[in-house]
């Protein structure tokens, strides 16, 4: 080959070279050495062990004041906002550009939410965070019912009756919040009327807002729904409130199957029955 044409190609070859570099590149390790500093100087100021592991949650462009981090004084040159989280907390730094100087400027608790808050008709109460709340609506005559299940496969917009049914042939725990008139229909009957396990559990309604009310625990055997037309023994725990004009109840319905100490719906029931509150 030609010396003429062998100098074009290495000439090329170094140009598409120089092309292909992202331009972004000069500023990743900077960002990736702030985000390093950042968890380095937590640790020594929290003086945590090595052990303790720090996440690095986010990083961001926030300008900064050198000789005022934090932010009480204007900005005089680029840095990094960078959220770090460490035994259950998050912490919110602020470096200069080549975090020379980093300063801690909040903390607040990073646990995740254990429980949601639901307001119904007439109360409110908190529920695990990982169950799913199917509200059926508020009839005309105040009455409402709301089902509460760690179940998601359960489609919303189905009756009450049809959601129990797949609810108890999945053998799946779940909660029934309900309110009714005093002076309408008749409350049908949950079971206890036939438990021979029946215990009632001493209690003040009138913490919850409540002019009577009752608490109970029993076990009931309910129809698997199937051909094999067997049955299974259900737990079930009732809160029942009575207000001027309503009564209020919490039924809980788990299966023997998931009855266990150490069941991660074990203390459902006191989250719901404890929470539980009348509102006007």
């Amino acid at each position: 080959m030609p010396k003429f044409y062998a100098y074009i190609g290495i000439a090329a070859i170094a140009l598409v070279s120089c092309q292909q570099t992202p331009s972004n590149n000069a500023t990743a390790p900077t960002n990736n050495l702030a985000t390093e500093k950042a968890i380095s100087y937590l640790r020594s100021q929290l003086k945590l062990s090595p052990t303790v592991a720090i996440v690095a949650e986010s990083q961001k462009p926030q300008p900064a004041n050198a000789n005022d981090l934090c932010q009480t004084a204007a900005p005089t040159q680029a840095g990094f906002e960078i959220a770090l989280i460490a035994e259950d907390m998050r912490y919110t730094l602020q470096t200069n550009q080549d975090a020379s100087k980093i300063e801690i400027c909040r903390s607040e608790d990073a646990k995740p939410e254990t429980t949601g808050k639901y307001t119904g008709a007439g109360y409110m109460l908190r529920y695990p965070a990982d169950w799913k709340a199917i509200d059926l609506g508020l009839e005309p005559s105040g009455a409402s019912t709301v089902i509460f299940t760690p179940s998601r496969e359960i489609p919303v917009g189905e009756d009450k009756n049809d959601l129990v049914k797949k609810l108890q042939q999945s053998q799946q725990v779940y909660t029934v919040v309900s309110r009714q008139p005093i002076d309408g229909k008749a409350i049908a009957s949950d079971g206890s009327d036939k438990a021979k396990d029946l215990v009632k559990i001493p209690f003040d309604p009138k913490v919850k807002g409540a002019k009577s009310g009752s608490k109970e625990e029993f076990t009931i055997a309910i129809a698997a729904g199937d051909s094999s037309n067997k049955s299974t023994s259900w737990k079930v725990k009732v809160l029942t409130l009575e207000a001027d004009k309503f009564i209020y109840t919490v039924r809980y319905y788990q299966p023997d199957s998931q009855n266990a100490a150490n069941s991660p719906n074990s203390s459902a029931f006191d989250q719901f029955a404890n929470s539980f509150a009348l509102i006007p």
